[in-house]
């Protein structure tokens, strides 16, 4: 039955490939269901696999004879419900398509938006790929370069189980920015990858259901009686949720900071990733059915099964038993399980809220496991953990037990040693990573199965891997590689991954200190907290059209959710790379990489370190592609501030957490959220307040754009003020707010600090700009505290250590 299963899955990966067939020029005007099937041929003669292309149509499986477990079935059945619709129309058949039709953008129709964006058909690039309004062309070109990217990657793989993960990787690659359906009547908002992708999941769960219910008989089941499957509850969502990460990634302390903090980073994501791949493995499916992974979070469809469930809870059970020997209480993983109906999934049920409820129900089952995380076993093993005495701790995360004399860093402890000694080589994008039973040669980091048993990570190159499997096949779990698409590596699963760090001269990671010294001005290390605001209600909500009377719930399915997921992932794991390492915005006119390290960024937050004023002009640049990529149908929030590069990373990220908080707590004229909030809280009559919250508009264009740019007009052409007349004017602002004579000794100290009377005339000119525009904001409320702003940012630009 695996066997027979896998064929499905191969079969619905491909089932619409005739389509790039059919919108390109001159291959195949044929029905896409008929040149697919010609086309894989070639590579393939299994006729399973095969009638999954040629028969997933309603018409065509009416007139064909074939077996009643022919997968062909499972695809039809399966196709339908990952469109949301039943297909009356075959592209390439009648007059209902436009096949130069584009790729409307997920975010047009989030959140009651109604945008016209679209994407041409390309490959997935490096650099960020944004929606624009280009009217419709010939795409015939462009779908036979994608074509001919498709016929290479087939003759590097095999079809068979082992290679599907290539086989979703290269659809991923050719297909994400290619529509699934170019019918004029429909949004055509889901990518051709995308629809692939969910009808495969559904395909292997209606299998593995059918089999668990001693069904065989796949055409009664699933074509004679297609409406009453579409209401059995066949399937289930799986959420998993690790809590603790705050605690695990920033309860660190000192020295070796920087490579403890990017590497306990990165095995979170990875250990996500293995649990994910570990109940995959045990429910028999792929990666396929993994929905969403991000920021601890994971979503996953599986087929409503009493062994799947089974399989969930001992695996849950198993490596939380594992995390806590590794770190005590650390580190948790909580999961939800609701069955439900492809009815339910599609949204058409009697209850239009049935799919919310889905998301709502998995919430609450996470959050009643985090209330009874341990058993009393659970308890009594942690209570009886015992430290190396002596008093000693960790230097780096603070903890006492498994403690090392490092020559480096001095005390710590195995964990945080195993992170900072392979902390260089993760990082490196050439490198894949390895996951085995037994320890390989090298530093490694260790993951655990589902069984519980010690699983090993190594980080190594791609050659070096393809010799482990040629002479230790048994050996090798599976492989990650690194935002690389590697199609021809069995066992291979690429992920995204947010990984851009400045280097030192030998290529490794930068430390605080390093980081510190390459700002402009004084040397700080700038810290960045960002999120996207209202993410988890626009994640159930979000596609409901709140002002249409008629069917305001068309467009909540599942294909949309991942579709928006997807987008969502590949930004933040993916696309910021490239903005981090093509800067657009700069402070004080820097160009070249951002001398900046990403710590965490994931599903939708972020969490990046570096030289204070480049981590400042990143978040602006990563603010405009935020808002240029989803169309403005999405914003973020986020807190700045900067710190001597000796300050402990816990309080750096307790403090930045702080303003993040109040940026989305933020209320200004026109909105809420969408803000950005700097430096750090301050004490006014008994309250904490944050004086430099701005919404982004604002911040962009008032402080940034206006305020800085005119005081930093005056430095650039006048070298007789420092930083004292610049302090000057701040405590004359402030004051103001208090008593309104102080507005008079500014006007006074700015006419008593006019240029000489031979000082260049462009020098005098930008001085009577200056007061002109220093005096006008001093007199409203708002503008003085943009000015504020503005003359601290500047301040610090030209400032050093030692003072002026």
């Amino acid at each position: 039955m695996k066997n027979k299963v896998e064929k499905a899955i191969i079969g619905a990966l491909l089932h619409d490939i005739g389509k790039v067939i059919y919108r390109g020029s001159g291959i195949d005007g044929r029905a896409h269901s008929v040149s697919g099937t010609d086309f894989i041929k070639k590579y393939i003669d299994d006729k399973e696999i095969l009638d999954c292309i040629r028969y997933h149509h309603k018409d065509d499986l009416k007139n064909v004879s074939l077996e009643k477990d022919s997968p062909a079935y499972l695809v039809y059945i399966a196709d339908n419900i990952s469109s949301g619709i039943d297909r009356r129309h075959m592209e390439g058949v009648g007059g209902g398509f436009d096949k130069n039709r584009l790729l409307e953008s997920i975010y047009n129709l989030l959140n009651n938006r109604n945008g016209n964006d679209t994407y041409t058909p390309t490959e997935i690039k490096k650099i960020v790929k944004y929606p624009d309004s280009k009217p419709s062309q010939d795409l015939s070109h462009a779908y036979n370069k994608l074509f001919d990217h498709i016929s290479q990657g087939l003759k590097g793989i095999f079809l068979n189980g082992e290679y599907i993960n290539s086989l979703l990787e290269l659809t991923e690659a050719n297909l994400s920015y290619v529509p699934s359906s170019t019918h004029k009547g429909q949004v055509s908002d889901i990518s051709l990858y995308d629809h692939l992708k969910i009808t495969a999941a559904f395909t292997a769960c209606i299998a593995l259901y059918l089999q668990s219910n001693q069904k065989t008989n796949y055409r009664s089941e699933l074509f004679e009686n297609e409406k009453e499957f579409l209401a059995e509850e066949a399937f289930a969502m799986l959420s998993i949720d690790i809590s603790g990460i705050q605690q695990f990634i920033y309860s660190i302390s000192s020295k070796g900071a920087l490579k403890a903090l990017r590497s306990r980073s990165f095995y979170l994501e990875i250990l996500l990733e293995n649990t994910m791949d570990e109940i995959m493995y045990a429910c028999g499916l792929t990666r396929a059915n993994i929905l969403y992974t991000g920021g601890g979070h994971a979503y996953a469809l599986l087929p409503n099964t009493e062994s799947c469930r089974r399989n969930i809870e001992n695996i849950i059970t198993n490596i939380n038993k594992r995390l806590i020997d590794a770190f005590q209480s650390n580190l948790f993983i909580a999961y939800g399980f609701v069955p439900c109906s492809a009815n339910e999934l599609m949204s058409q049920t009697q209850d239009p809220e049935s799919y919310s409820n889905i998301f709502r129900n998995l919430s609450m089952q996470i959050s009643s496991m985090k209330l009874r995380r341990y058993s009393p076993d659970d308890i009594r093993k942690l209570n009886s953990t015992s430290s190396d005495g002596e008093g000693q701790e960790c230097s780096v995360c603070g903890i006492s037990e498994k403690l090392l004399d490092n020559k480096d860093i001095g005390i710590i402890c195995q964990s945080c040693a195993s992170f900072i000694d392979i902390s260089n080589e993760l990082i490196r994008p050439s490198n894949v990573l390895v996951v085995s039973k037994q320890p390989m040669q090298g530093d490694h980091l260790v993951l655990f199965s589902g069984s519980g048993s010690n699983l090993y990570l190594h980080s190594m190159t791609e050659k070096i891997a393809r010799q482990a499997l040629k002479e230790e096949p048994g050996k090798i779990v599976r492989i990650y590689s690194k935002n690389a698409f590697r199609t021809g590596l069995s066992l291979s699963s690429k992920l995204w991954m947010g990984d851009f760090y400045a280097k030192d001269h030998n290529g490794n990671l930068q430390t605080f200190e390093e980081l510190a010294k390459q700002s402009s001005g004084i040397d700080r290390v700038g810290v960045l907290r960002a999120d996207v605001d209202d993410l988890g209600s626009t994640i159930v909500k979000g596609f409901i059209r709140e002002r249409d009377d008629t069917d305001k719930y068309r467009y909540v399915t599942i294909s949309r959710t991942a579709t928006l997921s997807r987008s969502l992932s590949i930004f933040f794991k993916y696309y910021i790379n490239d903005i981090l390492s093509n800067p657009s915005f700069s402070l004080t006119g820097k160009n070249g990489p951002r001398n900046v390290v990403i710590v965490y960024s994931g599903g939708d937050d972020m969490f990046i370190v570096g030289a204070w004023d480049e981590v400042l002009a990143a978040a602006v640049d990563i603010r405009r592609a935020f808002s240029r990529y989803t169309s403005g149908a999405l914003t973020l929030s986020a807190g700045y501030a900067f710190y001597d590069y000796k300050y402990p990373i816990s309080l750096m990220a307790e403090e930045t957490a702080q303003l993040e908080k109040r940026a989305k707590m933020h209320e200004y004229k026109g909105g809420t959220k969408n803000s950005i909030s700097l430096f750090g809280l301050e004490y006014e009559e008994g309250s904490l307040v944050d004086r430099h919250t701005y919404d982004w508009e604002a911040f962009e264009e008032k402080v940034l754009g206006e305020k800085y740019k005119i005081i930093q007009e005056l430095y650039n052409e006048c070298h007789d003020y420092g930083n004292s007349f610049l302090y000057s004017i701040i405590g004359l602002l402030r004051q103001a707010d208090k008593d309104r004579i102080n507005i008079a000794r500014l006007a006074y100290l700015l006419a008593r600090r006019e240029p000489a009377r031979s000082a260049p005339l462009s020098a005098k000119e930008a001085y009577k700009n200056f007061t002109r525009n220093i005096y006008k904001w001093a007199l409203d409320d708002e503008d003085r505290r943009q000015l504020i702003t503005a003359i601290i940012i500047l301040v610090y630009t030209i400032r050093n250590d030692k003072g002026e």
